[in-house]
């Protein structure tokens, strides 16, 4: 709210210098005590030095000088006005709009002041405040109709519906007469219980517009909302003589149809509009929603409306028309492979959409099938380069593809769109996945680079603190960092078992073998059996023969070759780990 103050003041704030300096020193004449000569030109010398420090940005020096131009004269109000604009700057708008008051008050005719004033009670939300304001400035600036409509909400959101319309008609003395003046003083008149008077004002704008068909259309829709349907009938039959396709009148008449009980009649126009050549998208998608909810105990209402929607889509394949189908497969119990098509047919037309395109990502993210979310990615950056969600997936997909060269280039693509509205746990996502593209392509200079800037924007990234940490423990460096980085990523997610298995491992490089067994122990039960550890496929070679690694310094070394032979049936074609089963003992090279 204080940004929108500023921003208006700025506006303010180009009215030339010479002619707001006139018109201070007419209204001065009549307010102020006549300055002596000297303190006259010292206030002057100090106010136009003020302005120049504001014009400059030098916003402290600008609030010394015009504070200094009050302590000569505490009622002049153009020092009063520039102090007030920067007390809002300064994050104090209730000493702010105190100061522009007394300018107002002051000089009583400057409309810059009163209406600073009146920006600042509305930005407060004090609207009994600025209505007197308002009042003064519509007073001053006789043909400003923004003002009018500015009172005309005015007095209605504080219920003064007689001062509404006084407003409204001094509008229309602007301005003529206009269906939305007559609109809000129908409802005005409406809301004061004079029916009458309500209904005088669509029939006076209809003969002053004879040739404009809204009018007589809205005026009888207001009979229909007041149960009087033979008026209404009268008002639609005058635009059908002139007009018969008019949308507008044919929408009307569904409302006329479903209120007089013609079921028949309405079903039959309802089917008109949604086959018509010449309807409209717009009037096809509000009779089809009319059609849905005509259909709701219908036993086959889903294959009915299916074969409309399949209809309208044909008749005209527009983003509108798909976009409905698909809003209607989402509400109901359509299978996912057909959600799936139906949203793809409408990217052939909207390629844009974005709740298509989020909603294809995801679902092919859940299927892993990463061919096409590369696709859908590459067709999200087409149309929304400013997103950076398609970036990262698009680089995941790319990661998963082996494709680690494209994958950092798109993810350095994605950085290069970020601004400060970005999210710093988007950005961390971004640099995480770089660390590891990175590191896979033996960088790891630049993947630990890449993991000091995630944990700078996020540094509580689970992911980031695990991989970093492990990394660290395969190289054998700087090990104390390790174990501070993964036992963080244990606090975050105690029950991952990829983020305690980092930790078992970087204790074991520490030398911390009874640790690292605890910790192996929540990963590897040593209870469980030999087929019920094969048969896990999210424990992986590497988690089995990491445990037969610690469990072998530990002193235990037939349960050490019990899971380095488990890890050789996982898979595993560890060089080392095939002389560990053979020896019957830990090696480490």
């Amino acid at each position: 709210m204080r940004r929108f103050i500023i921003l208006l003041l700025a506006v303010l704030a180009v009215v030339p210098m010479e002619a707001r300096r006139r018109k201070k020193m007419v209204a001065r004449q009549t307010v102020r005590t006549q300055l002596a000569p000297a303190d006259a030109r010292r206030l002057s010398y100090f106010y136009q030095e003020g302005i120049k420090q504001k014009l400059n940005g030098h916003l402290s020096e600008a609030y010394d000088l015009f504070q200094h131009c009050l302590s000569i004269d505490p009622n002049d109000p153009d020092a009063l006005f520039e102090t007030g604009y920067l007390n809002f700057y300064l994050g104090q708008d209730s000493l702010g709009t105190e100061m522009f008051r007394r300018a107002a008050e002051i000089d009583n005719r400057n409309p810059r002041y009163i209406q600073s004033l009146a920006a600042a009670y509305l930005a407060r939300n004090e609207h009994e405040r600025a209505i007197p304001v308002v009042e003064r400035l519509s007073q001053l600036q006789t043909r400003r109709s923004d003002v009018l409509y500015q009172l005309v909400e005015l007095y209605k959101s504080n219920g003064k519906t007689d001062d509404a319309i006084r407003a409204l008609d001094r509008i229309e003395l602007l301005e003529g007469r206009s269906l939305q003046t007559a609109l809000q003083k129908y409802a005005l008149y409406v809301d004061r219980g004079r029916q009458a008077e309500a209904y005088n004002v669509l029939k006076t704008l209809e003969r002053e517009s004879p040739y404009d068909m809204r009018i007589p259309i809205i005026l009888g829709r207001r009979y229909l909302e007041n149960n009087d349907a033979e008026r209404a009938l009268d008002c639609f039959d005058r635009v059908a003589k002139t007009d018969p396709k008019n949308a507008d009148l044919l929408l009307a008449m569904m409302e006329y149809y479903e209120q007089t009980g013609q079921k028949e009649r309405r079903a039959a126009l309802r089917d008109s509009l949604l086959f018509d050549p010449e309807s409209s998208d717009e009037v096809r998608a509000q009779m089809a929603s009319v059609m849905v909810y005509d259909l709701k105990n219908e036993p086959n209402q889903r294959q009915r409306v299916m074969q409309v929607l399949d209809s309208l889509v044909s008749i005209s394949p527009t983003a509108l028309m798909h976009s409905m189908r698909v809003s209607y497969m989402m509400g109901t119990k359509v299978g996912e492979d057909t959600i799936v098509q139906a949203m793809r047919d409408l990217l052939k037309v909207a390629p844009d959409n974005e709740n298509a395109l989020s909603r294809l990502m995801v679902h092919y993210l859940g299927k892993q099938d990463f061919e096409q979310v590369a696709e859908i990615c590459r067709m999200g950056i087409n149309t929304h380069p400013e997103s950076l969600t398609y970036y990262f997936y698009l680089a995941l997909a790319l990661s998963q593809q082996k494709e680690n060269a494209q994958a950092v280039e798109v993810l350095q693509n994605g950085l290069r769109k970020a601004d400060e509205q970005t999210a710093p746990e988007q950005l961390s996502d971004f640099y995480e996945l770089l660390g590891q593209l990175y590191y896979e392509d033996g960088l790891a200079d630049k993947a630990f680079a890449a993991y000091d800037s995630c944990l700078v924007y996020k540094d509580d990234n689970a992911a980031c603190l695990n991989n970093y940490a492990y990394y660290l423990s395969l190289r054998d460096e700087r090990l104390d960092d390790a174990e501070r980085m993964s036992y963080r990523a244990i606090k975050i997610e105690p029950l991952n078992k990829t983020y305690l298995d980092t930790y078992a491992w970087v204790l074991f490089m520490q030398g911390n073998y009874t640790m690292a067994k605890f910790y192996i122990d929540r990963v590897v039960p040593t209870s469980q059996a030999d087929s019920t550890l094969l048969a896990d496929k999210d424990l992986h070679a590497e988690v089995l023969e990491h445990a037969g690694d610690i469990y072998a310094l530990s002193g235990n070394q037939e349960q050490a070759v019990r899971y380095w032979s488990l890890a050789k049936q996982k898979g595993s074609d560890s060089a080392l780990l095939e002389k560990k089963v053979k020896l019957g003992k830990y090696v480490k090279d």
